[in-house]
């Protein structure tokens, strides 16, 4: 995957910078903004300033902006202390709702390609310019952003499969689910209504997130999901419940970002959640896929707002 060539020549007629510098370093800011919102950061670098509509956060932050008394920081980047004294939020909310800034993305760009302290400015310069092509355009509407798509559901699922570790890691001591151990097909196993499940697994043994022998249902997305992703897990689980195989039942969503309506569903009914760039995922594809994948939608996709004019929003907000 790589940045467009517009955006590219833009970014070089700018800076003065060659065609590989610019290239490489504003694919991976557009990575690293991309694995930000996948993992539920808002992204506040104007004019490129994108998250979830009901973030308390960045709703907060959009309001301060409509009252006409209160200029943008020069940065999100601080402490979570001084951003809730800044909003006038709980800090127990900023630490729930994080975001990120200009220089946070600096920073994650220069580490991923190990760039020397010393070189800062000239890739701030460069991110700047990469940030400004969000800009509005000549009527005063921005500029879209667009979140690069993942493989499909089966090829993540072929990944995932390979790597259990990922998940023993987190916690999960499972396996693949079989006929011939438990009487159930692993994978799109079919409940009584119709319904399949993504992944049935089983834990293998006590541990952090289950006992042995009890079950964690996964429900796998790769695009940024609402209400619907929860209500097809909930239903898994319930049908395996319903079966009344020995062993408690758990439920996992895995997807490239969730609504907030999503999040508070998982909370209520004590559901886990794995981002696809929290285990790894969006990396893999970064470094080992040359392909810029179509996004593959089903009726649980959502789409982020692509990109808010805070001058915008802070008017409609007066």
């Amino acid at each position: 995957m790589a940045e467009s060539d517009k955006v590219i020549n833009a970014v070089m007629q700018t800076t003065g910078e060659s065609y590989e510098k610019v290239s490489t370093f504003t694919t991976i800011a557009h990575e690293t903004v991309d694995e930000c919102l996948a993992d539920d950061i808002s992204v506040v670098a104007p004019p490129l300033v994108i998250g979830r509509l009901g973030c308390p956060v960045l709703d907060r932050l959009l309001l301060r902006m409509g009252d006409g008394q209160w200029q943008l920081p020069e940065s999100v980047d601080v402490t979570e202390a001084e951003l809730a004294e800044t909003l006038m939020l709980p800090i127990e909310t900023v630490s729930r709702y994080p975001m990120i800034g200009r220089f946070g993305l600096l920073a994650r760009c220069m580490d991923r390609l190990m760039i020397e302290d010393a070189d800062a400015e000239r890739f701030l310069k460069i991110l700047d310019v990469w940030l400004g092509t969000f800009g509005p355009d000549a009527e005063g509407r921005p500029n879209p952003y667009a979140v690069w798509a993942l493989p499909n559901r089966d090829a993540f699922e072929g990944w995932l499969l390979a790597r259990l570790d990922i998940l023993h890691k987190l916690g999960f001591a499972v396996r693949l689910a079989s006929e011939e151990m438990d009487g159930v097909r692993g994978q799109q196993h079919m409940f009584v209504d119709g319904r399949r499940a993504d992944l049935l697994m089983r834990f293998t043994h006590d541990c952090e997130k289950g006992a042995a022998d009890d079950w964690l249902v996964v429900e796998n997305k790769t695009t940024a999901v609402g209400i619907g992703a929860l209500d097809q897990l909930a239903l898994s689980v319930d049908w395996l419940r319903a079966e009344s195989r020995p062993g408690v039942v758990h439920g996992m969503l895995i997807a490239d970002g969730l609504s907030l309506e999503v999040e508070r569903g998982l909370r209520e009914r004590s559901f886990h959640y794995q981002s696809m760039t929290g285990i790894g995922y969006r990396r893999w594809v970064r470094m080992h896929s040359p392909l810029q994948p179509e996004l593959a939608r089903d009726a649980t996709t959502i789409n982020y707002p692509q990109n808010l004019s805070v001058r915008t929003l802070a008017a409609a907000l007066r």
